[in-house]
């Protein structure tokens, strides 16, 4: 069943001159709900969204749509609202939800602020897949899949198992309790992952990356081009290494009992192995960028 609200409200926020200008807020809200049955996944198309994905203990999905026009003219701000089309609509076993602009050939493009914002509740287990453009993505607590490709927006992953794939540009990617298998690749955006359990593969290019490790870590693979590259962890001699760096520099812990296979201006290639008779191997290659393992 379907719930439209249409709020009308103002909000001051845009300076122009030093003066203050009163902004035209605009907002529909949609709501809708589709009962989940094994196998439902959820597939988000958003433009200029923020996305917002978390599980919750019913049988269901439930999404919430806010999509907002913002300007100084209430009227250009209502008019401008009803270029934005939206869909969410279930086909087979795919839920869709979808914004966008519609408008006609050779109409100008809109004076308003537009932007979308989906909340969207699933069961744990439910598969979702996001796309978004100029926006923010934050998935929590869920346990099979998630999908990610995005350009410009911010990506929050917290708690989240099974399959993580993420496909960035220009947008930094930020995660806390990962456990699974993740395969990302990132383009001019800065990687920060603590606590992670699992198989990592990760490539970059143009960015920072940042990891934390736990001993449950199976394995992780880092290729990186122009970026540096910190692995930071309470006791780094738990795992193998296999670390090059072409054009760039490795620094290791003091106590770090490592043997060089190739130090050369160009190419520097290191490897160590602990004492121990399970460990993960973590193995980073790194061009034109720095490799650091600490403590």
């Amino acid at each position: 069943m379907w719930r439209l609200f249409l709020l009308i409200g103002l909000i001051t926020g845009a300076r122009a001159a030093n003066a203050q200008v009163k902004v035209q807020l605009i907002t529909k809200k949609i709501e809708k709900a589709f009962p989940y049955r094994s196998g439902y996944e959820v597939n988000v198309e958003g433009e200029k969204a923020e996305v917002i994905v978390e599980s919750w203990d019913k049988n269901e999905i439930r999404v919430l749509l806010e999509l907002t026009a913002q300007h100084p003219d209430k009227a250009v701000a209502e008019k401008e609202l009803e270029t934005v089309r939206y869909l969410a609509d279930k086909t087979k076993n795919k839920i869709y939800l979808r914004n966008y602009l519609s408008k006609k050939e050779g109409e100008p493009e809109p004076q308003s602020i537009l932007s979308a914002r989906y909340t969207i509740y699933v069961p744990e287990e439910c598969p979702v897949y996001v796309k978004n453009y100029f926006g923010v993505i934050n998935v929590s607590n869920l346990f099979k899949s998630v999908k990610i490709n995005s350009q410009f927006s911010k990506i929050t992953l917290d708690n989240v198992q099974g399959l993580m794939e993420v496909t960035t540009r220009f947008g930094d990617v930020s995660g806390n309790n990962l456990d699974g298998d993740m395969i990302l690749n990132a383009r001019r955006s800065d990687v920060t992952l603590k606590n992670l359990k699992g198989n990592y593969n990760l490539t970059t290019q143009y960015g920072i990356l940042n990891l934390w490790a736990t001993k449950e870590l199976a394995s992780l693979n880092i290729n990186a081009e122009k970026s540096d590259v910190f692995l930071h962890g309470i006791n780094p001699g738990q795992f193998a290494y296999q670390l090059t760096a072409q054009n760039g520099a490795i620094t290791l812990p003091n106590n770090l009992k490592y043997t060089t296979l190739q130090n050369t201006k160009e190419i520097k290639r290191i490897q160590f192995k602990p004492v121990t008779e399970y460990y993960a191997t973590i193995t980073v290659s790194v061009s034109f960028g720095d490799i650091f393992i600490g403590k």
